[in-house]
Formats: structure tokens, sequence, C-alpha cells
């Protein structure tokens, strides 16, 4: 490859906005949308399982969206997420208390009276939603940003990846999850129980990177979302891709052949997902490979056709590794 001495960039390629999913564009397989149903009606967590980047985060997203419009807002329109650390705690996912900041508020100088602990305690996405269920909604901590807290709405409540977290969290919200309760120990330990004015769905997502405790699972609705096959690859990219580009939306031709390269593009894909490597890519980096190429798509250009360089950098979408980057060059 030839040596540069500068980056160069157009002004549409500085303010090209990120790719970003959008529930409207999730596809949902028949599967699933009865693993969802079933965990509604029977007011269950879901816990999704399967490949990163096959779509169980979003599909808490596109759950929260079509809730809202369902109910005329009377669901948030985005989840209360809980991303799951290796350091998690079960009370994490309720709430966070500021020892330190309270402690300081309690040392301050000419302070009239002692600092309310209230205002020390921050409610994460479990116990915000507990709050939200009631009618009126108890105000008495600090809530998530973002978020009105006089308005009582149903909410979906997203706990990401959980199999992140020590095998005490999943065995310490058994009690939690069937009872969507929690105690403020900080706070005298104030009881909070969901509300009978909204409900509360829960999603749970799972990269299967360890196993969950077998009482836990016997809690939760189950569902292992395969990898997508060609057909729905193409659904897929379609949507997030092309459908909102005016050269395609305005164009039958443009259409024809975007159809016509995409079988071409995502058998290749396929196949590179076929061979033996470190990390096989996911749906994520084909919409991220497919949307760098999109231009040469749009102009019906075959990956034969594609420049040499660019077809071997834009390879770098793909490959999570070294290794599986030599692999997929001599693929490709």
């Amino acid at each position: 490859m030839p040596l540069l001495d500068h980056f160069s960039f157009t002004d549409a390629d500085i303010r090209q906005p990120r790719l970003q999913p959008s529930p409207t564009d999730y596809i949902i397989e028949s599967g699933l949308d009865n693993a969802v149903r079933a965990a509604v009606l029977l007011k269950l967590p879901l816990l999704l399982t399967g490949e990163p980047g096959t779509g169980k985060t979003q599909l808490a997203y596109k759950l929260a969206a079509d809730l809202a419009r369902q109910t005329n807002g009377g669901f948030l329109d985005k989840p209360l997420q809980f991303s799951t650390k290796t350091t998690s705690a079960a009370t994490d996912l309720f709430y966070t208390y500021d020892a330190l900041g309270h402690f300081h508020a309690a040392h301050l100088k000419d302070r009239p009276e002692p600092p309310d602990v209230a205002d020390f305690i921050q409610l994460q996405a479990m116990g915000q939603a507990i709050l939200l269920s009631h009618d009126p909604v108890p105000d008495r901590y600090r809530a998530l940003p973002g978020i009105d807290r006089k308005t009582s709405k149903g909410s979906v409540v997203l706990i990401d990846e959980v199999d992140k977290a020590p095998r005490d969290f999943a065995n310490d919200l058994l009690n939690e999850l069937d009872r969507y309760e929690f105690t403020v120990r900080e706070d005298e330990s104030r009881p909070f129980r969901k509300g009978t004015a909204h409900p509360i769905v829960v999603i749970l997502t799972s990269n299967s990177e360890k196993n969950l405790p077998e009482a836990f699972l016997r809690r939760c609705g189950c569902y292992h979302i395969e990898f997508p096959g060609p057909e729905q690859l193409k659904r897929i990219v379609t949507r997030q891709v092309f459908s909102n580009d005016a050269r395609y939306a305005q164009s039958e031709t443009v259409r024809q052949q975007v159809e016509a390269r995409l079988d071409e593009y995502v058998a290749k894909f396929v196949a590179l997902r076929g061979i033996n490597l470190k990390k096989k890519p996911a749906t994520a980096e084909l919409i991220s490979w497919l949307f760098l190429l999109k231009d040469d798509i749009l102009n019906d250009r075959t990956i034969p056709k594609l420049p040499a360089e660019k077809r071997a950098s834009s390879l770098s979408v793909l490959a999570k590794h070294p290794d599986d980057l030599i692999r997929l060059r001599t693929e490709f």
C-alpha cells in the first residue's frame, strides 16, 4: 500500500452520522416472537442467548418501542438498561449508594442538620422500574438520567450480559425477580415492591461464557437466537444499510442491482464465517462491512471488481484478531 503524509476526508465523511440500529429495523423471527409473547403473558424474565452480535440487546429496544407505541405512551420507549460487570452485586441492579459523598456531606462545617441519606441513593434499572410502576411515583431517590420521575409508566428492564457477573449475582436475584422487590439497607432498610399501576418486562442476555445456576434458569423463559441464514441476513442489511438511501428508494433498477449484489456479498460473508477463525464475524460486522462498501454495491460493483486495496482493507471490519485478518485476506 502507498505511504501517505496525511489523512484526507471529505466534509460528508466527517459529518456522516454513526451507524446506529433503529428499533424499527429489527426483524423478528416467529420463534422469538412466541418466546417474547410467552414471557409477557406469564410475567417471566426472558433470558436470550446466542452469539455476540445476533441482536439480543437490540430486541429489548425493539420491545420497548413497540410497547410504548401500542400502549399510547404507557411504557417507556427505551429499556432501562443494566450492563453487568464482573464486579456487579445484586443490589447494583436496584440502586447504588454514594457512601463517600454521604460521609463528606455529613462532616461539612456549619451544616445546620445531617444530610438525608436519600440524597446519596441513585436508582438503577430495576429499582427505577419498580418505582415507576406506582401511581403516584415515589420520589425519595435520584431518578436515572432522562427519566420523568413524576409520570408512572410500564418499562422494559434489560439486564445485559448477565453471565459476566459473579455466580452469586444470579442466585441473589432469585427472590427479587420473582417478587419485584428490594430493600434500601442504608435508608433504614426501607422496602419497595412493584406497584399495580404498570407492568415490568425483564429481558436478560447471555453470551454463554459461563453456565448460570439451575435455580435461576427455572425462573426464566429461555430462548436461543440462532445465527441468521442468508435470506434473513439480506433482509437485515437491506433495512439497516440501504432502505434509507435515496438512490435505492427511488430506482427499481438500483434495487434489483442491490438485490443481486447482496446475494454475492452475503454468500461471501457466510463462506468466510465457515473457515477456521478465532472470532467469527457476526451480524453487526456484516452490517458495518456492507455499509463501508455501500457505494460499490449501489454502483453494481461485484467483489472481484472492488479495488484491491479497498477489498483488503475492508476486511479489518470483519476481523477481530490479527491472525483472522491474515486468514481472511488469503480467502478473499
